[in-house]
């Protein structure tokens, strides 16, 4: 039996931080380990309430630029090979003149640390590439199969606490197979899939707080992937399919938000 994950694994499996390897074998312990699937909702919980109700803090932006000049010229007199750590080493050498700055200064410094932490959107990008490989390497790609979003909608929303969205594309080659639900941000979510030629798709929709966005595409691990947030809901879509077929797909999806 493998042993018990600790501490840093689990979080390092929070943030997304963990290869795909280890994020599979990860789900896959806490598949068959309630008291574990515990530990990791407790923390998932802990780290809600936290970006939920901390409050957020904008450097001025002269403030910042003196602190980037300080630290363009710090680096001019560094080793080429001093690396990030020698970086902050040099930061922290300035604490006499950071310390007249005051406490506004403090919160500059902690604006920069936090830019070289994961993102939520880069664990988020992780968990959909994930659910996407579990779900196509196991062949359970739905829970409910049918191509009738009038069969699929009702069946998601008796197992959800909300009522998704089920598009059905209007676009040469795409075939609507029926939804599954799945587990990303946290939380359980509906996953509706599209097969586009020989290529399967998936659509992971869920609430979430926070004003509408524009769609963002990125290509991961040889994957297209696109999010956007609209009316309170969530979108993130992951395919292999070629990058023209996949701006068609997301194109269809997200228009289909509009229509409705």
């Amino acid at each position: 039996m493998a042993p018990e994950p600790d501490a840093r694994q689990l979080n390092a499996f929070i943030d997304g931080e963990l290869d795909l390897a280890g994020q599979l074998a990860m789900e896959s312990r806490l598949a068959q380990d309630a008291g574990l699937r515990a530990q990791v909702e407790s923390l998932h919980s802990l780290r809600r309430a936290v970006t939920g109700h901390a409050d957020y803090h904008v450097a001025p932006a002269a403030l910042r630029g003196r602190i980037q000049a300080l630290g363009a010229s710090s680096q001019l007199a560094a080793p080429r090979h001093s690396g990030g750590k020698a970086a902050l080493q040099r930061w922290f050498a300035w604490r006499p003149l950071l310390s007249s700055l005051g406490a506004v200064a403090l919160l500059a410094i902690v604006f920069n640390l936090t830019l070289l932490q994961p993102g939520r959107d880069e664990r988020l990008e992780q968990e959909v590439i994930a659910s996407h490989v579990r779900a196509t390497l196991t062949q359970h790609l739905v829970d409910v199969a049918s191509s009738d979003h009038h069969t699929v909608k009702p069946w998601l929303s008796s197992r959800l606490d909300f009522s998704p969205p089920v598009p059905e594309l209007g676009i040469l080659g795409s075939a609507f197979l029926g939804g599954r639900v799945d587990y990303l941000d946290g939380r359980p979510v509906a996953a509706l899939v599209y097969r586009q030629g020989e290529h399967v798709v998936n659509s992971f929709v869920w609430p979430g707080a926070g004003a509408d966005s524009g769609i963002s595409v990125s290509t991961q691990r040889g994957f297209q992937i696109a999010h956007w947030t609209r009316d309170g809901m969530k979108h993130w879509v992951i395919s292999d399919v070629n990058r023209d077929e996949f701006m068609a797909i997301v194109r269809e999806l997200a228009l289909s938000d509009v229509r409705r």
